[in-house]
């Protein structure tokens, strides 16, 4: 209720005192302004629309931490690899002490989707199916595919990732902790070979702009990691 709200309920009797009036109103703004803070509350710690320090304290309920391992690049001297273009006067040699990777702090729109797959995590029922349904609706371009028993008699399920369908960031933190494993089961995480490109696929149904395609728009896909 509004202030005004309020003071509609004072009598007629009431209504007409100034002095009382005006008193009545500086006792309940406080509390007026109590109930819209309660309100707000709702949204400023949604998931949608969470930002900030208001998505870090999202994350601690999930129990997932906005930062991340990423490797540094661009800065040690190195041959043969033009993705670094550091070359003689331009890098600095890598010490015995030096670290390779460094803390990167998620922007709130990817550390929203990586908290979405945490809440996944922590509320999955361990059913392909019901798997499948979940990331499709914050990842569209995952794809679970139930292997069945591999010949080590282990249980298997593939995760495919398509690379024209997630950042490049995203992909990096999905290596680092894919936080969803069957216990028992052996998931291998496949993606393409070229970069903004759907994964390969035979007797498939392609849709434009989907997770697979097929010749001269898509590339093979690889096993990057096996947990």
């Amino acid at each position: 209720m509004t202030l005004s709200e309020y003071l509609g309920l004072v009598t007629m009797w009431h209504s007409t005192r100034p002095r009382f009036m005006n008193t009545l109103a500086t006792l309940v703004q406080p509390l007026v302004d109590s109930q819209d803070m309660l309100k707000k509350l709702t949204a400023d710690f949604d998931i949608d629309t969470a930002i900030g320090v208001q998505l870090d304290m999202v994350g601690q309920w999930v129990g997932r931490s906005r930062y991340i391992q990423q490797p540094i690049q661009g800065v040690y001297f190195s041959f043969d690899l033009p993705a670094q273009r550091v070359g003689f006067d331009q890098g600095v040699w890598f010490g015995p002490f030096d670290t390779t990777d460094g803390v990167q702090a998620l922007d709130d729109d990817t550390y929203r989707l990586v908290l979405k797959l945490q809440a996944i995590a922590n509320h999955w029922d361990g059913t392909v199916p019901s798997l499948s349904d979940e990331l499709d609706r914050v990842f569209p371009g995952i794809t679970i595919v139930d292997k069945g028993d591999v010949p080590t008699g282990l249980m298997a399920m593939d995760v495919l990732i398509p690379s024209n369908l997630i950042t490049t960031l995203m992909l990096s933190v999905l290596e680092q902790d894919f936080p969803i494993k069957p216990s028992g089961v052996k998931v291998n995480f496949i993606e393409t070979t070229v970069m903004t490109t759907p994964i390969f696929a035979f007797d498939a149904t392609l849709t434009e702009g989907g997770p697979l395609g097929g010749f001269d728009e898509s590339s093979w896909g690889v096993v990057v990691l096996t947990l």
